[in-house]
């Protein structure tokens, strides 16, 4: 048997007619998983940028105290090392900090055009104005409701860059790795 749909039955009431405790419930969970799921992107990027360091390091320091030796493997040493420096700079994309700001100006304040939740939405604003500012924003549910909405908007939005820049760093980090040892192979058997 399906379900009623719940947007039917939530789209005939107001914000003010919800559960308080739910709403709570509802944003703390939401806020602990995006916390939760930048944390772990980050340590993926760190983990990933610490493992490619390594890499770099030592095929730097082999080829500098025995050049001749690896004369024989200079296009899967190069693969290698074009690799990792990639793969990093993709992690290191992912955990450098991006910060948007912009002037917030009074017709943004009074048209409700931003969210003042996040810290390069309200630096440029004076402490009265940002005090008077946030003093009506929790005075109105409905503009409260939608600053926190946005504000997890924005959190999910940089989530999503994030994630899709690791993806790219581990696959490069598996491909090259992968290509690199082939093409070792090859080059020491041949």
């Amino acid at each position: 048997m399906p379900r009623p749909s719940i947007n039917s039955e939530l789209d005939n009431k107001q914000l003010d007619v919800f559960h308080e405790t739910g709403i709570n419930g509802f944003f703390r969970v939401l806020s602990s998983n995006l916390n939760n799921q930048n944390n772990l992107a980050d340590n993926k990027a760190s983990t990933l940028i610490s493992i490619n360091t390594i890499l770099l390091t030592l095929i730097i320091s082999t080829l500098v105290k025995q050049a001749n030796y690896f004369d024989n493997f200079k296009t899967p040493i190069f693969l290698l090392m074009a690799t990792t420096l990639v793969s990093t700079i993709f992690a290191i994309l992912v955990t450098r900090p991006t910060i948007k700001k912009f002037q917030v100006t009074q017709e943004f304040i009074d048209e409700k055009k931003t969210t003042f939740l996040f810290f390069g939405n309200f630096t440029s604003l004076s402490l009265e104005d940002y005090e008077e500012t946030m003093l009506g924003i929790i005075k109105n549910d409905e503009y409260l409701f939608r600053s926190i909405i946005a504000d997890f908007y924005g959190q999910g939005k940089v989530l999503d860059r994030k994630y899709r820049l690791l993806s790219y760093a581990y696959n490069i980090f598996l491909y090259g790795i992968v290509f690199s040892v082939v093409l070792f192979s090859i080059f020491t058997f041949i």
